[in-house]
């Protein structure tokens, strides 16, 4: 570059570009400069440094690929901001010990991307949001797997729930009991994830306890004892789009037969095909109990292997539901009636297609 050429070279833009916005890039943890903390980490020591220096205001850890194997699990109380950022599924996290492996707790506008976490047979679960404040997170584009209890946990009080939480693009493995647990958790977003196994078959995919408006949307199940499960008390949720499939007993169950009502949910435009695969003929590919005010339209529910594969119904709409809209679906391969309902319910059942 000649002396009257005032271009400057990327790499001294880029230092210049961190300077300007006060962000600090640097391998060891606990560096000097004031603003929030940009750390680039290539090994365990350097994880758990960083996990103990992180300030009030937060920080970035940027993982370079590798392994990361931790033997007691990381844990942030009433810390914000703080950013766990992976260089692909290249980047692994694997919990070596007992107990959950990323526990945020009272922490907001925190996010885990673009790496894995792994389990093993002596772990609980690989990321829990708790606490009163733990709002405002994200997990997106992370492989989590082979937990003993559940991939992520969101376990916010009846006093004060978590709320717009948002879980995508994730690929939830092998987690032995339910994949993704969501327990006083409103608002929330979980889109474009998969809920499957390689071996063992989970007990559920989703769960959603005392979870309300939130949009559920273009999730793939496959492998579990149940795909979903919502209720109780999950109330004006949107159930759009999904996959409910290959399951050893129910697709989908809403409501629980003792508990409390669910009410103005929407369940449309989802396949729920090959249930009931433990023994065929056995089980519903939707069940629903105590859910009331629900519009269930424009659904696909059917076996892809009805020679072997069947559903004892499409649709069982049980005790204590009220004031259903059944619209626009198709009920196929099933072993008695496509559609069990009480007929004084108040629902309205019409226009569907059926064996």
């Amino acid at each position: 570059m000649s002396s009257g050429d005032s271009r400057i070279p990327w790499a001294a833009a880029v230092l210049l570009m961190l300077s300007l916005v006060g962000v600090t890039c640097s391998a060891e943890p606990g560096s000097e400069g004031s603003g929030p903390k940009l750390w680039g980490i290539k090994s365990t020591k350097q994880l758990l440094e960083a996990v103990g220096k992180i300030p009030s205001q937060g920080a970035t850890l940027r993982l370079s690929p590798g392994q990361y194997v931790i033997s007691k699990g990381i844990a942030f109380k009433g810390t914000n901001h703080i950013n766990i950022i992976g260089s692909g599924w290249n980047t692994t996290i694997r919990m070596a010990g007992k107990g959950d492996a990323l526990t945020f707790e009272d922490c907001v506008f925190c996010t885990i991307r673009d790496l894995m976490v792994v389990g093993g047979s002596d772990a609980g679960s690989g990321i829990v949001f708790k606490g009163k404040h733990s709002s405002s997170n994200t997990v997106d584009f992370c492989r989590i797997a082979e937990f003993p209890v559940s991939g992520i946990r969101f376990e916010g009080s009846p006093e004060s729930a978590l709320s717009s939480n948002t879980v995508s693009r994730c690929h939830f493995i092998g987690n032995l009991q339910d994949q993704l647990y969501s327990l006083n958790n409103n608002d929330f977003y979980i889109l474009q994830n998969q809920f499957g196994t390689h071996g063992k078959h989970p007990r559920t995919g989703v769960v959603l306890d005392h979870s309300s408006a939130g949009t559920y949307s273009m999730n793939y199940h496959w492998g579990n004892e149940v795909a979903f499960r919502m209720g109780p008390f999950s109330n004006f949720n949107r159930i759009e789009n999904n996959r409910f499939e290959n399951s050893d007993r129910e697709g989908v169950i809403l409501g629980v037969q003792d508990g409390q009502l669910c009410y103005l949910n929407i369940f449309t435009g989802n396949t729920v095909h090959t249930n009931s695969e433990s023994e065929s003929g056995k089980y519903a590919a939707v069940t629903a109990f105590n859910i009331l005010d629900t519009t269930f339209t424009s659904n696909q529910i059917f076996s892809w292997d009805s020679a072997t594969t069947r559903h004892s119904s499409s649709l069982v709409i049980g005790p204590g539901c009220r004031n259903w809209i059944v619209k626009d679906n198709i009920f196929r391969h099933n072993t008695g009636k496509p559609i069990v309902f009480e007929e004084n319910a108040g629902h309205i059942v019409k226009d569907n297609m059926m064996d």
